[in-house]
């Protein structure tokens, strides 16, 4: 009995160059790790922490920057990425309690401060500013 092959099947050891090649199409690649954002926007978020300047709201826990002058507005979601990636590897954390006036509403909120850890690395990336 002889083998019949189905009429859409690619013969592999073909020795015809005249075979549709399969086109694999661009591959997806997944999202990076890391602190996210750039490493300029890092520093500057890592300074600001330092300072005071960035919080979380108690309940909700969404991060906020403080303008010093007892106000506070929701930080930019790229901002918000960072602060969060932050905290979930231990580089900050929720620090002293606060009220701050966010529009015409008293709020309560945690200031975010930076760890142990987090002090290290604000140092170190800090030191790299000369060589980007």
């Amino acid at each position: 009995m002889a083998r019949r092959p189905h009429p859409d099947q690619i013969d592999l050891f073909a020795d015809s160059d005249d075979q549709p090649v399969a086109d694999t199409g661009s591959v997806e690649r997944g999202k990076p790790s890391g602190y996210g954002g750039t490493p300029d926007l890092l520093v500057t978020i890592l300074d600001l922490i330092q300072d005071g300047r960035i919080g979380q709201f108690d309940p909700s826990g969404r991060v906020v920057a403080l303008d010093g002058d007892g106000h506070c507005r929701h930080a930019a979601d790229d901002v918000a990425d960072v602060v969060e990636s932050l905290i979930s590897q231990r580089f900050a954390a929720q620090g002293e309690f606060t009220t701050q006036r966010h529009g015409a509403v008293r709020k309560n909120l945690y200031l975010v401060k930076l760890t142990n850890a987090g002090h290290r690395i604000r140092i170190r990336w800090s030191r790299l500013a000369g060589t980007r």
